[in-house]
């Protein structure tokens, strides 16, 4: 999420703390990011499925 202020990625991660967002901010290295969009292309087309499903 580059560009985007941890308190607003805590939030959307429904982080209880701002300790916990800040833990994970280091992670941000190209490998991550990569891993990050696959999983989230995934989901996206499971929700996808989901909608066709239920319409």
């Amino acid at each position: 999420m580059s560009g985007e202020n941890p308190p607003l990625v805590g939030k959307l991660l429904r982080h209880w703390w701002h300790r916990t967002t800040a833990g994970y901010a280091h992670l941000a290295e190209a490998y991550l990011v990569e891993a990050a969009e696959r999983v989230g292309s995934i989901i996206e087309n499971f929700m996808a499925v989901g909608e066709s499903v239920n319409t």
